[in-house]
């Protein structure tokens, strides 16, 4: 059975408020900067340590195969990025909160408004460093209470948390956020 929140045709169905997909935001083009800079660190790291080691050790061919792996697996993370930035899309309408990411595996999550309890936005020192942010709002109740929307500009992190604030529907006047 296929995930009918994937499919066009179902995106298309008019039970779904407008605006319709026309309107999907994407990330910033900092965030592949930002992802790229937290990812080539950490790959990096490891590398050095191996050179360092086939240098002392240059008899021991094992870590000439494990070296070659870390730098490999490096530079397929650096392609694989894009792909993953470019496929993270996120839409906010006034009845619930819709976004997908994924590159093989697709991820959607539908947040009905009137399931937030709360919205908050945070940075990072990498996040902070490129003007990004991550939007998390929490829902009532359940397993996954929380849905994250990373590296998104902080500007629009921020009027997102204001925007979705306001439209958190409220019951005889008593704010039930």
């Amino acid at each position: 059975m296929t995930n009918q929140l994937l499919t066009s045709k179902f995106l298309h169905d008019s039970c779904l408020t407008a605006p319709l997909p026309d309107d999907w935001s994407y990330l910033p083009a900092p965030a592949l900067t930002k992802r790229r800079w937290l990812w080539l660190g950490l790959a990096l790291l490891p590398a050095i340590i191996l050179l360092a080691l086939v240098l002392l050790s240059p008899q021991e061919p094992g870590l000439y195969a494990v070296l070659a792996v870390v730098l490999l697996l490096g530079v397929a993370l650096q392609l694989w990025l894009p792909l993953q930035v470019d496929r993270t899309r996120f839409l906010l309408r006034q009845q619930d909160f819709l976004f997908e990411s994924g590159v093989w595996w697709r991820r959607a999550v539908l947040v009905p408004l009137t399931r937030v309890q709360h919205v908050t936005v945070s940075q990072g020192p990498l996040q902070k460093q490129f003007g990004l942010a991550t939007l998390s709002v929490f829902t009532a109740g359940g397993e996954h209470a929380e849905a994250s929307l990373a590296d998104i500009d902080y500007q629009l992190a921020q009027t997102l948390c204001s925007q979705l604030s306001q439209l958190v529907p409220t019951e005889a006047g008593v704010d039930v956020r």
